[in-house]
């Protein structure tokens, strides 16, 4: 096949409608995280590779799109922004009044997947709060997410409440070294209930059985007032049960406020990106069954880059808001598409494009016609 006329895996052309409604998508979160108060910032699209593996990890550095500059420094397209937004704060917003508040919107690269089908290109809108240790800014960055989906006519979403203290609690109370911590990880977010007791087992016989299979089942389950109940009677470590506090706390306002039924507590959640400290959760619809955002604090990131600050944020996959848009049965977002106002040459090129400046200072649509 012509390379013309082939396509490279993962990546995707927009046309018509489809362009349309993405951009509208874009519009209106950035219009709401304006009304937050966060300052958007356009970041450049690729930037030295260890800046990367300074912000995400060696490991998931591997998965950028790598290149060499002329000047031989080895380059990567930004496979995430919150690395470039915590360097930029790090280095050049030294004396900016905290809190600092950020928004953006742009296209990201990873080669996650070898699959033929599986996207590398990535659109991300997202919010980073800077400065703010406590649990005044986890609050506002679930409420900037949830507002907008709201804004979508996305009512019906999920969003999943988890904090890394209280895995990294229980690790710690097993005592498990690095390489166990990482088989515990990833045994959590496999949901693997019988292969995670017989680890379990393993790591810890002196554990009671009874206890471990409570811990195993809360790992397993999402709920609400009853997950958090549940870990508390389970937990025996000051760092699970102070990670477990602070979700209650985050729960209990947002009930209050009136979003019970949009948040649930996942304590099998142990955070996909490893410079994550804090609260962590993810965003879903039922329309796809699928995460369509995620976030969560990261304290300890930018100081990879300067002096350490505490940050919270998030990001949404455009792709999955109008994937989730496009199957809703509720989402009633509307597409500026005016008809265009036809105006013919017939031979006298100055009344037809007269007549055409004529109507775009009166902001009409027009569409020039030889005929």
């Amino acid at each position: 096949m012509s390379s013309l006329t082939k396509i490279p895996a993962g990546v995707q052309y927009f046309f018509d409608e489809e362009v349309r409604l993405r951009r509208s998508v874009e519009a209106r979160a950035m219009r709401v995280f304006t009304g937050w108060s966060y300052d958007e910032i356009i970041l450049p699209i690729f930037d030295y590779h260890d800046l990367f593996a300074r912000g995400m990890g060696a490991e998931k550095a591997e998965a950028t799109y790598r290149f060499v500059d002329r000047d031989g420094a080895l380059l990567a397209l930004r496979p995430e922004l919150t690395s470039l937004v915590a360097r930029t704060v790090a280095t050049r917003f030294i004396k900016r009044e905290r809190p600092i508040r950020l928004s953006y919107s742009g296209e990201v690269f990873r080669y996650d997947n070898p699959a033929e089908r599986a996207a590398r290109e990535f659109h991300q809108l997202g919010v980073e709060h800077i400065g703010e240790p406590d649990i005044i800014a986890d609050i506002e960055v679930l409420l900037v997410a949830a507002e907008v989906l709201t804004a979508l006519g996305l009512y019906d979403f999920r969003i999943a409440l988890s904090h890394v203290d209280f895995f990294s609690g229980v690790a710690g109370f097993l005592e498990l070294d690095e390489a166990e911590r990482g088989d515990l990880r990833e045994l959590i977010d496999r949901r693997n209930s019988l292969a995670l007791a017989e680890f379990l087992q393993k790591v810890a016989p002196q554990i009671e059985p009874s206890r471990r299979n409570d811990f195993c089942r809360l790992t397993q389950i999402a709920g609400k007032e009853d997950a958090i109940e549940r870990a508390r009677k389970i937990l025996l470590n000051d760092t699970s049960r102070a990670a477990v506090e602070h979700l209650a706390q985050i729960y209990s306002t947002l009930t209050a406020l009136g979003l019970r039924e949009n948040f649930d507590i996942d304590l099998g959640d142990t955070g996909a990106q490893a410079y994550y400290t804090g609260l962590v959760f993810k965003v879903f619809v039922p329309e796809l069954g699928v995460e369509i955002g995620s976030g969560g604090r990261y304290d300890n990131l930018i100081a990879n880059f300067g002096e350490a600050e505490p940050a919270v944020g998030f990001s949404f996959a455009l792709d999955g808001l109008v994937s989730a848009i496009s199957k809703s049965q509720t989402a009633s977002l509307p597409v500026e598409n005016e008809a265009p106002q036809a105006i013919s040459v017939n031979g006298d090129l100055t009344a037809a494009f007269g007549e055409a400046r004529a109507r775009r200072e009166q902001q009409k649509q027009v569409k020039i016609s030889a005929k």
